[in-house]
């Protein structure tokens, strides 16, 4: 057994950063049992265990890759992505006023979730294959801004304000990260705060609208576009120190507090175990992200720098996004919790994710071991 956890270099693994996505892992499942303990318990329960064993197993296998096949190939990726993209406008099923999922029979695959690890296999090739000691003019940002701009934008047409939201800004943290010219950024700026006003008027739908009015208004519309974050926020705050105890939530059981087994899962887990309950969560989200950035620093080429950054910023990303949402800090755009909310793609690209910065940190250990 020891030579053959040696032979697969598991012995390198970061079994740490392994086991605090574990323990997000079980109190999600806990936290979907509730959540769901009046609404077919088997169905969501089960299906969940199912897809969180095919996340493990395909971030297994990730970890065990040699990344520089994910460099190789990292083109070809996010061209398949763009393509799936493209492909769902024209075939994908339509649920909720959204085109978003292609079907396959057993399996609803969305692309928009893909494209969270594209995005970034993409800006990381081209960030390694272009690598430069400068800071990046406004030159230079022409081509990373296609690679960004193309997904998000299809992401948009489905629409898909929250995924395209999180794309947009992963994408942008790893400009930042990579280099920009002051100079550059603070007109970059500007022109985004100007976007504004024209992005309400030409690109977000009535209902995204509706949201951000909800939003800042959320009593005037208790009754209608703010329901859903007034419950949020009642679940959350009626949890108080310590909860109401687990099953004991009486905003998810009594059927006020909507998708409390996707996007609003925060708020039913808060109601039931409290300000303790809710740190703990928050802590071990926080230290994902700190070990994820402590990878990305260590590793030993440009690519698993941007790669490791990249897919740590996707996770902390939406995770604010989310959490942001569910305590009213933030628009309603329908967003999953990564590792915590029900969802097939969603998970599984979670886990995607997973293995990547695994395989980052092991072999930054191996590298480390051979220099030693």
């Amino acid at each position: 057994m020891r030579r053959l956890v040696k032979k697969l270099r598991l012995d390198k693994a970061d079994w740490i950063f392994f086991l605090v996505v574990m323990v997000i892992c079980v109190l999600g499942l806990l936290n979907l049992y509730s959540a769901t303990y009046d609404l077919s318990i088997s169905k969501y329960f089960r299906n969940q265990i199912l897809w969180m064993s095919a996340g493990l197993f395909i971030s297994f296998i990730l970890s065990l890759m040699n990344y520089h096949l994910i460099l190789r190939t990292g083109y070809f990726w996010y061209g398949f992505t763009v393509f799936l993209l493209i492909l769902v406008l024209f075939a994908g099923k339509s649920a909720g006023g959204s085109q978003r999922w292609i079907s396959f029979g057993f399996f609803y695959l969305q692309p928009s979730e893909l494209a969270k690890i594209a995005i970034v296999i993409g800006l990381a090739k081209y960030f390694h294959s272009n690598h430069q000691k400068r800071e990046m003019g406004l030159i230079d940002l022409i081509i990373p801004m296609v690679i960004l701009v193309i997904p998000c934008v299809l992401i948009l047409k489905q629409p898909d304000l929250g995924t395209a939201l999180v794309v947009f800004f992963t994408g942008c943290m790893m400009i930042w990260f990579v280099g920009i010219q002051r100079k550059i950024l603070v007109v970059l700026m500007l022109i985004g705060l100007v976007s504004i006003p024209l992005a309400w008027k030409f690109v977000l739908k009535p209902y995204q609208k509706d949201r951000v009015i909800s939003f800042i208004q959320p009593e005037k519309y208790a009754d209608s576009k703010g329901y859903q974050v007034i419950q949020s926020k009642i679940a959350v705050g009626s949890g108080r120190v310590v909860g109401k105890g687990y099953l004991k939530g009486s905003q998810s059981k009594l059927q006020f507090l909507p998708k409390q087994h996707t996007d609003f899962v925060f708020s039913n887990y808060g109601e039931e175990f409290g300000f303790v309950g809710s740190f703990v969560l928050l802590m071990l989200y926080l230290t994902l992200g700190l070990m994820g950035l402590g990878i990305a620093v260590t590793s030993k080429d440009v690519f698993g720098i941007m790669l490791a950054f990249g897919l740590t910023a996707t996770i902390l990303i939406q995770t604010l996004i989310n959490l942001g949402m569910e305590l009213g800090l933030l628009p309603v755009v329908g967003m999953t919790l990564p590792f915590f909310s029900y969802g097939g793609t969603s998970l599984i690209t979670s886990f995607l994710a997973l293995g990547i910065l695994m395989n980052l940190s092991m072999h930054r250990l191996i590298h480390a071991g051979h220099k030693a």
